[in-house]
């Protein structure tokens, strides 16, 4: 620990309090954060970063690898898409970095030290561009130059959630450093690894990976919460993280275990009427990665020619595993389709690896799926954020963006579907993070 100078600082006292008066709350994060802290707290000592930013997670996610906001910041460590990409984290339909535990930690201390160079050596200030980015800082900084006042984090004009933010890190810092004296129980948490890399030669399906190394799904995906389609990537690098003393027992299994069974290929004979988009909506593949797997440089098919249909993990997943096709009617639209069956415009865009801004063709195959087990209301996965509604927003937008029906931000919100809405409007969203 290294910012126990500002622990008795007045202005954390109302955040020690809270803390200290909260041992469920300290509980709950603690467990959630058994998994990683190991790794963490061994990565900031092996860079000779504070042991305090071992804490950066319960201010920033509580330790949620799923935690998303309302600026569309994600995972453990709450990267932007913009921040995420500058500093490594991969993006895209198989993947999502920020949510990796492992890839996000790296960049999250890259992004710490470069911030903590820039700002000469100041954590306050490092920590404080950290939420609201170097740009607002520096502003503030050179606001106070000009009039002639103090440039410390405490004297500078920031917005009001960083100017809560620093004093929560210290103040969990100083519970943590002082559990007794603040009431407080700390769980024990074995000073080991928990978890370790196992490096794969294909693509291996996330629940089938679950079943050979005997542990639950649940503890499978926080570990690998940077898979979006329950399969590691095509492309690889192909990896998983399991717990450490479940890897001797996964490697036998997987030794024993058909490569054809890792992530099943399927083989698909094309037939007449076929084209590339139909089978990959059929099959719920991308069809980029259909190309690849079957060395195509086009979307031109012959007649009885055989293609591989690589595995996507949707066929074990829970909430995917019983889909069915649609054929679009004239006069169809996505969001009637998406009500007709009880599901998301954007559920049916993955299902289906269609882009919702291009517009439905008459006899188009859809992938859909009845009874599907999203709810009215915030189920384990969906994240509670606040949106402030901007000039050009509309409900169908919206509920677009953000995976979500109309009638549910209708609900939510107790609104009349015939009301308009108005910019700097807020509204209460219930977000899965995997889906947007």
């Amino acid at each position: 620990m290294t910012l126990q100078g500002h622990y008795d600082d007045p202005r954390i006292a109302k955040q020690v309090a809270w803390f200290s008066n909260n041992q469920t709350y300290i509980d709950r994060v603690m467990g959630r954060g058994e998994l990683y802290l190991y790794h963490i707290i061994a990565e900031l000592e092996r860079n000779e970063l504070p042991l305090e930013l071992t804490l950066l997670p319960v201010v920033e996610s509580a330790y949620d690898p799923f935690a998303y906001s309302r600026s569309h910041a994600s995972g453990l460590w709450q990267f932007i898409p913009m921040t995420g990409d500058r500093f490594g984290l991969k993006q895209d339909w198989w993947y999502d970095g920020r949510r990796d535990p492992l890839a996000a930690t790296e960049a999250a201390i890259s992004y710490l030290k470069y911030l903590n160079n820039y700002f000469e050596g100041d954590w306050l200030l490092a920590l404080a561009a950290y939420n609201s980015g170097e740009g607002t800082v520096r502003r503030a900084i050179e606001r106070n130059e000009r009039e002639g006042k103090p440039t410390d984090f405490w004297s500078l004009q920031l917005p009001r959630e960083t100017r809560a933010y620093i004093p929560q890190l210290l103040a969990i810092s100083r519970v943590i450093a002082d559990p007794e004296s603040h009431g407080i129980v700390l769980p024990s948490i074995p000073d080991s690894p928990y978890f370790d890399i196992v490096d794969l030669p294909e693509q291996l399906d996330l629940v089938k990976a679950a079943e050979l190394a005997s542990i639950d799904s649940s503890t499978l995906h926080k570990l690998n919460a940077g898979y979006s389609r329950w399969v590691t990537h095509p492309e690889g690098p192909h990896r998983i993280v399991l717990p450490i003393e479940n890897i001797a027992g996964f490697k036998v299994a997987l030794d024993n275990t058909p490569v054809a069974l890792w992530a099943p290929i399927k083989e698909y004979q094309v037939r007449s009427g076929d084209t590339l988009s139909k089978i990959a909506a059929e099959h719920r593949v991308n069809i980029g990665q259909l190309r690849i797997q079957n060395d195509l440089q086009g979307d031109l098919l012959k007649i009885g020619q055989r293609l591989k249909i690589p595995g996507t993990g949707l066929d074990h997943h829970p909430e995917t595993a019983s889909l069915l096709s649609y054929r679009v009617q004239t006069g169809d639209t996505l969001w009637q389709i998406a009500r007709q069956h009880d599901v998301s415009i954007q559920d049916i865009a993955t299902w289906s690896q269609l882009d919702i801004n291009t517009p439905l063709r008459p006899g188009q195959l859809l992938n859909v799926k009845k009874g599907s087990s999203r709810v009215t209301g915030a189920t384990v996965t969906e994240k509670k954020i606040n949106y402030q509604v901007r000039r050009g927003d509309s409900l169908y937008r919206i509920a677009s963006k953000f995976d979500l029906k109309i009638e549910d931000i209708l609900s939510w919100n107790k609104l009349n579907p015939k009301s308009y809405l108005k910019p700097g409007q807020q509204l209460t969203l219930f977000v899965n993070p995997l889906r947007i």
